[in-house]
């Protein structure tokens, strides 16, 4: 898709959106009635649940390098997958630059390129296909698009099937003649890693844990803010958020997201002040202290810095330590002290 197009795209859409919410977006008073009343221990949840996901990815990964022989612990697992959310989420071109700053971390670990590659193609693989399945299962849910959805359904699965058909190696030799380069680099990373059936088995379930915790963390935040709605449309409210974003071409979907959770929760019929507040609290957790933790996790990776913390926090200890031995009265009675040698 051409970036004027996709610019089109987001822009009708923001404009759609911003058309047929205009009488429903609340104003400061409603917005604080809104926040006042929160439940501090469904935030909690929040959370925690926001947490999990972002563990449960960063085990994905994990899993798919040391089937491909690469050792990673989960503590530096984590600290990548927010590291990389992080650049992902917050700089232009920030994909193509999560997708360097990954390479050359999993080049650190001892992953060669063909593993690098197969890691990042299948952990994007196994990310979008459960997401196609949530996606599935909101639309099917919902009588307005359940028949929509069917006929879109059975047109790709004809089309697919006449493809496979007519020109069963159409797409390899398409790819072949492109872009031999790419088509060389993901035959290798096809023979990377070496998946059996309980290996599929787990990575699936890595993925599907991973957006339904991001879920849970939205049903939590519903509920901190007292907005009562069924579990469907929750998930409603959260794939359309997400797809809204997939097109944008601002980092994180800024904006794009946040108007297409409200709108299907207004349209579920949840006021513009509850509303606002949902969205106002889910991606205060879900995108902002995420990227915050990104960044901080990005410092900690650099070479030398954990090192330079240390010295640094050792000095503000011993600073801090002095200072109370000189505000004590009796700080002469100490003046032989280590601390002050």
């Amino acid at each position: 898709m051409s970036r004027p197009l996709r610019w089109a795209l987001v822009l009708g859409a923001a404009g759609l959106a911003l058309f047929v919410l205009k009488d429903k977006i609340p104003d400061g008073d409603e917005l604080s009635r809104s926040m006042t009343g929160l439940r501090p221990g469904w935030l909690g949840v929040a959370v925690v649940a926001e947490a999990m996901s972002m563990a449960t990815f960063a085990r994905l990964t994990r899993r798919l390098l040391t089937l491909g022989g690469a050792h990673l612990t989960v503590h530096r697992a984590v600290a990548l997958t927010y590291a990389r959310n992080a650049v992902s989420n917050s700089l232009p071109a920030g994909p193509v630059l999560s997708i360097a700053y990954a390479t050359r971390q999993f080049a650190r670990l001892g992953a060669a390129k063909p593993l690098t590659a197969a890691t990042l193609v299948l952990s994007g693989v196994y990310s979008t296909a459960t997401f196609c399945v949530l996606c599935l299962i909101a639309l099917l849910g919902q009588p307005s698009t359940r028949v929509p959805t069917v006929l879109a359904l059975a047109a790709l699965a004809v089309t697919a099937s006449a493809a496979v058909v007519l020109r069963p190696r159409g797409l390899r030799d398409w790819l072949r003649r492109r872009s031999p380069g790419t088509f060389d680099q993901l035959r290798a990373a096809r023979g990377a890693i070496r998946l059996a059936g309980r290996d599929r088995l787990a990575l699936i379930g890595l993925a599907l844990a991973n957006w339904l915790l991001d879920v849970a963390c939205l049903a939590a935040v519903c509920a901190a803010a007292g907005v009562t709605i069924g579990p469907h449309t929750v998930l409603l409210a959260y794939v359309a958020a997400k797809a809204a974003a997939v097109p944008a071409l601002i980092p994180g979907g800024l904006g794009v997201t946040e108007l297409g959770l409200a709108g299907t929760l207004i349209a579920a019929g949840v006021t513009g002040g509850a509303a606002a507040a949902v969205v106002l609290l889910y991606r205060l957790i879900s995108y902002w202290a995420v990227l915050a933790a990104g960044w901080l996790a990005w410092l900690l990776l650099l070479d030398g810095f954990r090192a330079r913390l240390a010295v640094a926090g050792h000095r503000l200890w011993i600073a801090f330590i002095r200072g109370n031995v000189v505000m004590d009265p009796c700080a002469a009675a100490y003046s032989s002290c280590d601390l002050w040698r």
